[in-house]
Formats: C-alpha cells, sequence, structure tokens
C-alpha cells in the first residue's frame, strides 16, 4: 500500500488479487505518477503468487472463510447477525490470525526511523507452537525511543518502492516505515550491501520464499556480514544465496523451489474448492494459468526481479511487459472506481471480480459490511446486470436479470447461502 499524508493513493489485497490506485484511469492515458502506483500495487500482486509467504497468506485467508462458510451452514439457522461477534471468530479462525499478524509486521507509517538495537523474540501462541519476531528499537525524529516490528509486510513494501525508482519516472517521497525499513535494516546489520541496492531484491526474495520471512531476512544478511561477502554484482550474492544458503520447511531442511511447487499445488486445490460448477470454468482456467506460469518462472527464470529491474523504464520495459502478458493482472480499480483488468495469455474470462466477491463476503461476516464495491463493474460489464437498491444494503438478494447472476449472488447462491437471513447489527 502506498499511503502519503494519511492519503491512501494505493491498495492491494492480499490474497483477493484486487487493488486500487489513485488513477483516473488504466492504460495508455496514464500519467506518470499514476504509472508509479500501478506498478508499485502489481509488484504485490507478483509477490501474492510467486512467493510462499504470499501462497501461505492466500491459503490462510481463504481457509478463515470457508470456516466462516461451513459454520454458517452447521448453525441449522436462517437468521445470522453480522458482523459475526469475536469470541466466534476467534473461535474459526484459531490462532491463525496471531501467527498472520506476527509474521507481517506492523500497520504503522514511521515517518523517519533511526534503528539502535534489532532483535528476534520467540512468541508463544499456544502450547505447541512458538513463532518468531523481529523487534526494531527505534528513535524518531524527536530523539524519542519507541518499538515496531519487522516482517513480510516492510519486505514486501521495500521491493515495491525500490521498484518504482529504478522502473518509473515519478515516484513519491515515502516514509521511512514500512517503505525504507528494509534498507534501515541493513544498512544497521550491514550496510556494505547497499553501495548496489539491487541486492535487497535478492534478499527480500529469499526472505519471502520462507513462511516468517523477517527472521529469515535478519539471518541472511547477518550471515552475508559474517562471512564479510561483498557481492560484485546482485546476480553473485543469488547465485551464493541459493547454493549455500539452507531452506526450511515445518523445520525440515528442503528445496525452495520444492516447497514452493508444494505450497502452491494446496493453493490451487483449495482455490478449486472453492466454487465448482460449469458456471466458472473461466475462473478454474484462470487460476492454472496463473499457478503454471508461477511455477515456470521460479524454474527458468528465477532471478525475474533482478530481469525487470535491469530493463529499464516500464514503458520500454519489454521484460515487465512479458510478465504482466503472461501473468495478466488482477482487478484494478481507480479513483472513479472503475474497473479494469489484463487476462493472462490464453484466458478469456472476468473472473477477477470473483476475487473481489470473495473479499466483500468476508467483509460482510467480518465487520458487516453490506454495501457492494462491485455495482460499477456490473454496470459496465457485457452480461446486463440491474443495479437496484439490493445493491447498496444486500446484495445477497440480488434476483437475476435476463438469465444473469450478479457475481456477488452467483457465489453466494453456490456456496447454498440463499435461505441464510442476514441482519446487520450495529
Amino acid at each position: 500500500m502506498k499511503d502519503l499524508n494519511k492519503s491512501t493513493l494505493g491498495l492491494y489485497l492480499p490474497s483477493f488479487f484486487c487493488m486500487k490506485i489513485e488513477a483516473l484511469t488504466y492504460g495508455e492515458d496514464m500519467t506518470e505518477r499514476e504509472i508509479s502506483l500501478f506498478i508499485h500495487e502489481y509488484v504485490h500482486f507478483l509477490q501474492s503468487f510467486t512467493t510462499i509467504y504470499g501462497l501461505e497468506r492466500i491459503n490462510t485467508n481463504f481457509a478463515v472463510i470457508a470456516n466462516m462458510i461451513n459454520w454458517i451452514k452447521e448453525q441449522g439457522q436462517k437468521k445470522i447477525e453480522v458482523p459475526i461477534s469475536e469470541e466466534i471468530l476467534n473461535t474459526i479462525i484459531f490462532n491463525n490470525n496471531k501467527i498472520s499478524k506476527l509474521t507481517w509486521g506492523d500497520n504503522d507509517d514511521i515517518s523517519n526511523l533511526y534503528i539502535t538495537n534489532l532483535d528476534i523474540d520467540e512468541i508463544q501462541i499456544d502450547e505447541q507452537r512458538y513463532v518468531e519476531s523481529v523487534a526494531l528499537i527505534y528513535k524518531d525524529e524527536n530523539g524519542e525511543e519507541s518499538c515496531c516490528s519487522f516482517g513480510a509486510r516492510e519486505i514486501n513494501e521495500c521491493m515495491a518502492y525500490l521498484m518504482e525508482q529504478y522502473i518509473t519516472k515519478d515516484y513519491e517521497k515515502s516514509p521511512d516505515h514500512p517503505y525504507n525499513t528494509t534498507v534501515k535494516v541493513t544498512n544497521f546489520l550491514y550496510p556494505q550491501l547497499l553501495k548496489d541496492k539491487r541486492n535487497l531484491f535478492v534478499i527480500c526474495d529469499k526472505a519471502l520464499m520462507s513462511s516468517n520471512p523477517g527472521p529469515e531476512y535478519v539471518r541472511i544478511v547477518k550471515w552475508l556480514s559474517d562471512i564479510k561477502f561483498i557481492p560484485s554484482t546482485p546476480d553473485e550474492l543469488f547465485f551464493l544465496l541459493d547454493m549455500n544458503w539452507d531452506s526450511y520447511d515445518m523445520g525440515q531442511k528442503t528445496n525452495m523451489l520444492d516447497a514452493f511447487v508444494s505450497r502452491i499445488r494446496i493453493v490451487r486445490n483449495n482455490l478449486h474448492s472453492l466454487i465448482q460448477d460449469e458456471h466458472f470454468t473461466g475462473y478454474h482456467t484462470w487460476l492454472d494459468t496463473i499457478c503454471d506460469y508461477a511455477i515456470d518462472l521460479r524454474k527458468t527464470e528465477p532471478m525475474f526481479w533482478l530481469d525487470i529491474v535491469d530493463n529499464g523504464y516500464v514503458k520500454d520495459n519489454t521484460y515487465f511487459q512479458a510478465i504482466l502478458h503472461f501473468a495478466g493482472s488482477p482487478l484494478i480499480e481507480t479513483v472513479k472506481h472503475e474497473y479494469f483488468f489484463v487476462n493472462p495469455e490464453g484466458c478469456d474470462t472476468e473472473c477477477v471480480s470473483y476475487f473481489k466477491v470473495f473479499c466483500q463476503i468476508f467483509q460482510l461476516l467480518s465487520e458487516g459490511k453490506s454495501k457492494c464495491e462491485l455495482m460499477p463493474w456490473c454496470h459496465n460489464s457485457p452480461k446486463v446486470v440491474n443495479i437496484n437498491e439490493t445493491c447498496y444494503n444486500c446484495p445477497w438478494r440480488h434476483e437475476e436479470s435476463n438469465g444473469e447472476l450478479c457475481p456477488f449472488k452467483a457465489i453466494w447462491q453456490h456456496w447454498g447461502l440463499n435461505p441464510i437471513e442476514i441482519t446487520i447489527t450495529p
């Protein structure tokens, strides 16, 4: 997310393949600043399905949604009050939410971050599980000492912000936390690596190919400092880590590519199982296409982040354009609430709207948000869907028009939720 002066300029919804950018349109007419915002959020899109951490986050979020739907059905009731109570949500989510927050990092923006100390703590989740968390002690611009955490969010934002600087022309200076936190951590631990900031793409990506990127990043940089390795090129750093840095999965030493393929297979199967009838064929084709492409990218072009960077300005960057062509894009929402998307090679589908529906149903059940945000999508869709008062208050009651269901109702009905009466409580 790009958030300057408390004004949200861009947002990517992890796991739900949706982005929002403060742009009037998407395409050739975008300004340089709008292009920069798009690139920032597009990096998050790639991170979500080409890294082990991104895949695990997808799997966790959709497991929560599936558990919510199953809980509703198991109640044997036709009336459900939303938002679902915190007590019930905690039962549904178990401890996954706590683990996700610890590995994610901090949500606060900090203008100036002067790190004075760093430590990896073990946080107890339950009787059997502990999760490592990186704590940063820092001084702000007023010299006051405070603490924040360093995790996947800070690593994700560093990569996206650096990518803006390398391949776009009109990016804006951002707060140290989260956008420069990874640079600050590296400078604190081993500043020699910052002689070429492209090195950070290598280490960030390596860290994101783990379940807990923050501690993994710190350990990698400390190891490089211990062996006093200063890479002559980022490629040299990549090959050193590829040959010498051990990857672990569930506590067991593993091949990183094998672990990635295993994760993407699990995510693919779980997302396929969410919606299964022939009406959603395009969704399954899209899912298989981007999963297959992610595996191919990891197998044949593991340094793809560096390849994007080294090909320069985005409009002339044939490598980035190729990725956009084969991976497509998430659902892109502009400041005018218009929607755009790019289908990956071999797909002809509007299925990305379904991921927005998944997010909206999650927000309906957990937060009580009832207004459908896909009205502009339905208004401009070649499938004629009438916009009426139910879209504003209760999209689950929307009726089909001309034989077509709106995306929200199509998913709601497929999940067997039509008999459920929803009551919104303040």
